[in-house]
């Protein structure tokens, strides 16, 4: 891992925290699942691209441009969060007026009362992102990592039996709203810091002038996911929109755990040696050559596992969603990309660069899948477009700025990592054969699973892997931290 120990530690933590809440999570999620119906989380889909907007305008990228200013102080903090507050309290009331209309748009009467009680969570989310930024700033992941484990165990429950005692959706609405209160209330317990009543224009104006572009960013982030679940919603059902949804969430929450946990140290470990361009180069190379090393198979394995995974976690009642499962796995292999690049931009201070290529992707690729899900009414058709497009974005569009920007141009960035992918698809090639065999599910998970641990980890360590140490010794840190 890019940095010194320091960095591996906050890794460390930042691993411990996504995976803690999401393993959490993921097993709430499991159990709800066999519980609900394909159509509940359809439903809950469209209600979350409501809040998500909602969320990224309140919080207005506040937090991101906390972490990358250089002269941070308690009157910036404190300024951010009340600006925060009050950008919730105004989301709020619009969503609190527009769910009749949103309801009627969909025709499920019950929407207006899910959209306005989930809306709330955009107070929780707002705080959550000041709080959460004052910590990464300094590296210090532990008590993220403690808030939300525990907010995911204490909503989990919540939610398990509300689902068991046959309160549908409801179940899945409280569940998630349950999660942010406990989240930014056991953060707040664990933060030395507390906002002041204290308001400074300059600051204001500061701040803004970072984040209002990673603001934007993130409502055109959100469209760029989500419009094409609200398409869908509309154009086919709610049992479709729910397939698609959770067909795309295991794969982007299973390989999050990862993804997010570098991308966490990645931006304040960047902004740290922004000056040095040298310095930032190297870590960059390092940090994609690890993270790739960790991403690019996991995603590849779970594209392989698809259909013995969906039929054992989640029962049969699923397997309509392997497809979209394997695709969205197959596009997270090149996520690293993108994550490593993006994060760079951003901790140059180049937000605007960041808006620039987020623009481009909603314009080109997200009206491209927009358009598939509305003349075709048809979740694989979405699935195929929305895998072509996540490709070429991060290939085409993110890593086009690289070489100026960073000096680490697109074309040396793959052909670095190359090894690691070849070696990866072999190893999907050879556990993928095995499902021809036709052995029970549970059979033909523990030998896809071993076929590819042997393939590509035996094939790393046989062609002299420096990633392989380096993945090692980030486990090892984990493990020390964990004991």
């Amino acid at each position: 891992m890019a940095g010194d120990g320091r960095t591996i530690r906050s890794f460390a933590w930042s691993f411990l925290e996504q995976g803690g809440s999401k393993a959490v999570l993921m097993i709430v999620q499991i159990v709800l699942a066999r519980i609900l119906s394909p159509e509940a989380f359809g439903v809950l889909a469209i209600v979350l691209v409501v809040t998500s907007i909602a969320d990224s305008i309140a919080q207005s990228g506040l937090g991101m441009a906390l972490v990358q200013k250089t002269d941070a102080d308690d009157r910036s903090y404190s300024t951010a969060w009340w600006i925060s507050l009050v950008l919730a309290a105004v989301l709020y009331v619009i969503i609190f007026a527009s769910a009749p209309f949103v309801a009627s748009l969909y025709r499920i009467p019950d929407l207006e009362g899910y959209l306005r009680v989930l809306g709330i969570v955009v107070f929780f989310n707002s705080a959550i992102s000041i709080q959460r930024s004052h910590l990464q700033r300094s590296l210090n992941f532990k008590p993220i990592f403690k808030s939300t484990t525990i907010a995911a165990l204490a909503s989990g429950v919540v939610g398990i039996v509300l689902a068991f005692l046959g309160f549908g959706v409801w179940a899945l609405v409280v569940q998630s709203l349950l999660q942010s209160v406990v989240t930014s209330l056991v953060m707040r317990f664990q933060l030395r810091w507390k906002p002041r009543l204290f308001f400074s224009g300059r600051e204001a104006w500061e701040l803004f002038g970072y984040g209002w572009k990673i603001c934007v960013t993130g409502i055109l982030n959100v469209l760029y996911s989500g419009v094409s679940e609200l398409v869908i919603g509309r154009a086919c059902s709610a049992s479709d929109l729910g397939l698609y949804s959770q067909g795309r969430k295991y794969p982007l929450a299973a390989i999050g755990v990862i993804s997010n946990s570098i991308a966490n140290v990645l931006f304040p470990t960047f902004s740290l040696v922004k000056n040095e361009k040298e310095v930032l180069r190297e870590r960059l190379k390092q940090s994609l050559a690890v993270g790739s090393f960790m991403v690019a198979p996991l995603s590849l394995l779970f594209a392989a596992l698809a259909e013995p995974l969906v039929a054992i976690l989640l029962t049969e009642k699923w397997l309509p969603c392997v497809p979209i499962f394997q695709l969205t796995c197959l596009s997270n292999s090149v996520l690293m990309f993108q994550l490593v690049n993006l994060r760079a931009y951003m901790a140059l201070g180049n937000s605007a660069l960041y808006l620039k290529l987020q623009i481009i992707k909603v314009l080109g690729g997200g009206g491209a899948i927009w358009a598939t899900a509305v003349i075709s009414h048809d979740i694989y058709a979405t699935a195929i477009a929305t895998f072509v497009v996540g490709i070429l974005s991060v290939l085409v569009v993110d890593m086009a700025p690289a070489r100026r920007i960073l000096g680490y141009g697109a074309l040396d960035q793959i052909r670095d990592q190359m090894p690691i992918f070849l070696l990866a698809i072999i190893a999907f090639s050879a556990a993928f054969f095995t499902s021809c065999l036709q052995i029970p599910y549970v059979a033909e998970l523990l030998l896809q699973s071993l076929v590819f641990g042997v393939v590509f980890l035996g094939g790393a360590k046989l062609l002299h892997f420096k990633e392989l140490d380096q993945v090692t010794h980030v486990a090892s840190g984990l493990l020390r931290r964990k004991s």
